[in-house]
């Protein structure tokens, strides 16, 4: 889903509860997400590899990549990304950061993303 006129000028720490999107998630198709503690994100999008996961995660309005975009959270289930007053990308959070054996992990719009270390 894609939102428009997201009006925060400057970006917001991730809140305490969520701590643990912080950190460089990869998800197979090649689309990178580095969320960092002050709420920004840089984004790597992989637009040209034919696999059907680049549209469900692809922000779509950006270049290959995008830094310094904003991070919120909706809830406990919508991760948006965006810059001041441009059009933004919105992820259902499936399922929260956890963790698999010394791996952890998250889904995005039914996208497995796996933090690096």
């Amino acid at each position: 889903m894609i939102t428009s006129c997201i009006s925060f000028k400057k970006p917001k720490p991730i809140p305490e509860d969520k701590k643990a999107f912080i950190g460089l998630w990869v998800a197979q198709n090649g689309f990178i997400i580095d969320i960092k503690s002050q709420g920004t994100a840089d984004v790597t999008n992989n637009r040209y590899t034919g696999n059907p996961y680049n549209d469900t995660l692809n922000i779509g309005v950006t270049p290959e990549y995008a830094k310094n975009m904003f991070v919120n959270f909706r809830g406990d289930s919508i991760l948006i990304i965006h810059q001041p007053t441009v059009l933004a990308r919105e992820y259902h959070i499936n399922k929260n950061p956890f963790q698999d054996g010394d791996t952890c992990k998250m889904i995005l719009n039914g996208v497995l993303l796996i933090k690096q270390k």
